[in-house]
């Protein structure tokens, strides 16, 4: 080891809390790029898993392929499998000869070579896959259902022809899937095969019941014979491998398998719905890059700054440009050594921690088509590549930071660096101070001031680390806000079940219902839509009236949106008459006007249901009226009475989700109205249940309507739909809110790193103010002031170009946003911040040198 490297080193040791303050820098930025890309990765491959699961490890599959191209296709090197399959209609049908129920004996049979299964068959199964037409794979359901116990190498008889349909509503229909009470089954076999395997529940063949293997001589009809294919070499070439094989054998009809191929990053003809997604994750690697470049390019500039006297000296004594170059380069170098890693093992962890949650709510979701019921988590990928991708932009971000310091130290001169004469460079002129500092101010003022302008760059490094911190917070937080406003999947309404039955009848199902365990609230919420436009293609929907969807009743800021906000429909909740009062009573609107005469609403004001939202109708929607042109036979015309607005205390304005316009009425004049239109016979209620137990209290709903005498009932458990909108929203607010709280660790820690440093880089200044006479109180005071400026200046671009870019920001999301609505409260919350994190680190960092000898401050030439 030369001697720079050793300085270097001994540098690094003697200033452990910068030291330490970098590399925790380098290593959440580590952290945040091996979330992103290991994130993604697995993610994809998660996907691939799933299409593999749920329809098979084929790449493509070609239809109506001809014995030659077969052939052909089996003799290609470029594939690793080439299976065959005959689909005619006419042997898809099996019917066992059991004693039980038809809907138990008729299933459905696959004939396909050995190969085609081994790419469909992808659980465990016992055994083996069948390779002649003497053999099958049977489910094992399907035998027991039809209780046979049968095992692997044992005979099974049955029948083989079709299900079909053949009615004089519907025709002839060749059947397959469930069983179908009205359906018939056309034996054209009675078949004896020996079961090679039996199969656990595999989903890419959960279509059929039995897997007969195919002769090796046999061949079936062009027109019934699909041919389905592995790559040897699956990557982000696949696509175009496929189509070099469709064109090269003249393949006429086929299939890729793009959601398997998406997840080997093979993108070709679809790239353009995955090009947002990689822009984004693009524009973060850009955001996660810059703002570590800001803390390290700091860092690395205050370790300069304080060796310029010693790369002096080195220069004067022969030093060359590219060893001073060196010494900061190889300071990185360490820092990254111990960040890197160190970032990788944070990333990796929470990413797994991260996927393993998100994984089991996805899966407990359902909400991916073909993985209903799968259950298990999101395993964490990591190849090589990613590590290295990894690595790469780690060291970029590292290269971009040490750039111009490394410049800066080659360029040192020994008398300037002696002398210091290049740590300041300021003209008297730029020292003038306003007078009206000094008079605000007084001296310690003019002095904070004047600090700041004699730091220099330095003063500008926390100026413009504070304002790019204040930028990336409060845009970020305005981009996670938007997408939360314009998220539709975010429902969050109190109840859990609907239970319905007639009107006469509500009462009793009411209290009943209130008795069972698990229910802590029942209440009527029923909801009904008028619809007010249609597509020109709807020839079944019928309109209400027109008339209250003019757009001259909207505000100014919906109206504009021409392209974006239109009103399809409008929705009356009929609630509960104490939840109706609830409303008046806060609203200070009279009761008498409600509950004579016209049945009249309160019209909820607000789209996003926030509180001061900006309202989507002026007062001349109110005397409007919701009715159809028809009277009998629909619901009673409801006029528009108020406008109110949301309120975050009334959870009667949770009932229905975000973004329905509603009109609330209250229960009893809507049924007593609804009966002058409506058959009293006809006349249900909706009841919502709010319970912590719901599928229990769910079953003994639905029991309860059978059983004893309600009529025009039904019941339905909400859960499942509100888990799978929940999953989605918790999957977005993990990304945003994850990714933001990261980013904000490295922007505190970039201010912490600034302020303190450059408080001990000052030791001799300090100590010479206090030589001349300032004393403690003064001296605080100026400190104290330097922090105000610092902050004053930073929000004062900061907060600025933050409106501007989260303007920008919302004019992309217009078509869901509407309205342009900083949280003012939360750039209140960040001024407060900016001058709690600045005092804070001033003061603690003040603290360290408050003991410290005047004489020897003024000695030392270096923390």
């Amino acid at each position: 080891m030369n001697i720079i490297s050793k300085l270097t080193l001994r540098h690094l040791l003697e200033n452990k809390k910068r030291s330490v303050v970098t590399i925790l820098g380098i290593a959440t930025s580590t952290a945040l790029i091996s979330a992103i890309l290991l994130g993604v990765f697995s993610f994809f491959n998660f996907f691939g898993y799933i299409s593999v699961q749920t329809s098979g490890a084929a790449h493509a599959a070609f239809e109506k392929v001809s014995k030659e191209q077969y052939e052909a296709l089996l003799a290609d090197d470029t594939l690793k499998a080439v299976g065959l399959r005959e689909v005619e209609e006419e042997k898809t049908g099996v019917r066992l000869l059991t004693n039980t129920e038809e809907r138990f004996r008729v299933g459905n049979i696959d004939h396909a070579t050995q190969e085609d299964f081994e790419m469909r068959v992808v659980s465990d199964y016992e055994g083996t896959l069948p390779s002649n037409s003497s053999e099958i794979a049977v489910e094992e359901k399907f035998l027991t259902d039809n209780g046979l116990n049968l095992k692997v190498g044992d005979k099974l008889t049955f029948e083989e022809g079709y299900r079909y349909f053949d009615n004089e509503l519907e025709g002839f229909g060749y059947l397959g899937g469930n069983y179908r009470s009205d359906e018939l089954f056309k034996a054209n076999s009675t078949e004896t095969c020996t079961i090679t395997a039996i199969l656990h529940g595999n989903r890419a063949t959960r279509d059929w019941d039995i897997l007969r293997g195919m002769d090796e001589n046999y061949y079936p009809n062009q027109d019934k014979a699909k041919v389905s294919i592995m790559l040897k070499k699956c990557d982000r070439s696949s696509i175009k491998q496929i189509k070099t094989l469709i064109k090269n054998y003249g393949i006429k009809k086929y299939t890729i398998n793009t959601e398997y191929l998406l997840s080997r990053f093979a993108f070709e003809g679809s790239a353009g719905s995955y090009k947002r997604f990689f822009v984004l994750m693009g524009i973060a690697l850009a955001i996660v890059i810059a703002t570590s470049v800001i803390l390290i390019f700091n860092s690395i500039g205050m370790s300069l700054t304080e060796r310029m006297r010693y790369l002096g000296m080195l220069a004067s004594v022969g030093a060359t440009a590219r060893q001073k170059r060196f010494s900061i380069y190889y300071e990185v170098f360490v820092l990254g050594l111990i960040g890197i890693p160190l970032g990788l093992l944070f990333g990796y962890i929470g990413t797994k921690i991260t996927l393993s949650i998100l994984g089991r709510r996805i899966l407990e979701a359902d909400i991916l088509a073909g993985a209903e019921g799968m259950r298990g988590t999101i395993s964490i990928v990591v190849q090589p590549p990613v590590i290295a991708a990894i690595i790469i932009f780690s060291a970029l971000t590292i290269l971009i930071s040490v750039l111009v310091p490394g410049i800066k130290a080659a360029r040192i001169m020994p008398i300037d660096a002696l002398r210091q004469s290049t740590t300041i460079k300021i003209k008297a002129r730029k020292l003038r101070v306003n007078p009206l500092i000094s008079k605000i101010f007084g001296y310690e003022g003019e002095l904070a001031y004047k600090n700041i302008k004699r730091n220099g760059v330095k003063g500008k490094v926390i100026t413009v680390s504070i304002a790019v911190s204040i930028i990336l917070f409060l845009t970020l937080n305005f981009f996670c806000r938007s997408v939360d406003r314009a998220n539709s999947y975010n429902v969050d309404i109190p109840y859990q079940i609907i239970a319905s039955c007639l009107l006469d009848e509500s009462d009793r199902l009411r209290e009943e219902i209130m008795e069972m365990d698990g229910v802590t609230d029942v209440y009527c919420s029923g909801l009904i839509h008028f619809s007010l436009k249609k597509q020109p293609e709807d020839t079944y929907t019928t309109l209400a009236n027109t008339d209250i969807a003019d757009r001259a009743f909207l505000t100014e800021s919906f109206r504009e949106k021409t392209d974006a906000f239109d009103l399809y429909t409008m929705a009356v909740e009929i609630v509960d008459d104490e939840d109706f009062n609830e409303i008046l009573d806060k609203n200070g609107l009279s009761r008498e006007d409600y509950y004579s005469g016209k049945l009249r609403g309160v019209l909820l004001n607000s789209y996003f249901h926030e509180a001061k939202d900006t309202p989507v109708f002026n007062e001349g929607i109110i005397g409007q009226s919701l009715h159809y042109d028809e009277v009998m036979g629909f619901p009673p015309a409801i006029e528009v009475a108020a406008l109110v607005p949301y309120t975050d205390d009334s959870k009667v304005f949770d009932y229905i989700p975000k973004g329905t316009m509603t009109v609330f009425v209250p229960r009893s004049v809507y049924y007593e109205k609804a009966k002058e239109v409506l058959p009293e016979d006809k006349l249900t209620l909706d009841l919502a249940v709010e319970t912590t137990d719901n599928k229990a209290v769910y079953s003994k709903i639905y029991q309860l309507l059978m059983e004893e005498g309600y009529h025009n009932y039904y019941c339905t458990d909400l859960t499942d739909s509100l888990k799978v909108m929940d999953t989605i929203t918790l999957m977005l607010n993990t990304a945003m809110y994850g990714f933001s709280a990261l980013l904000t660790l490295i922007a505190i820690a970039n201010i912490v790193n600034t302020i303190s440093t450059g408080v001990l880089l000052r030791r001799k200044e300090f100590a010479m103010y206090k030589s001349v006479g300032l004393d403690n109180r003064g001296f605080k005071k100026m400190i104290w002031l330097e922090v105000f400026l610092y902050g004053f200046k930073a929000l004062f671009w900061g907060l600025p170009i933050s409106l501007f870019l989260s303007f920008m920001m919302y004019r992309s999301f217009d078509s869901e946003l509407f309205t342009f609505s900083p949280n003012l409260a939360f750039y209140g919350v960040v001024i407060v911040a900016v001058f709690g994190i600045l005092g804070i680190s001033m003061g603690l960092s003040i603290h360290k040198i408050k003991d410290d000898n005047i004489i020897e401050a003024l000695k030392e030439d270096a923390v």
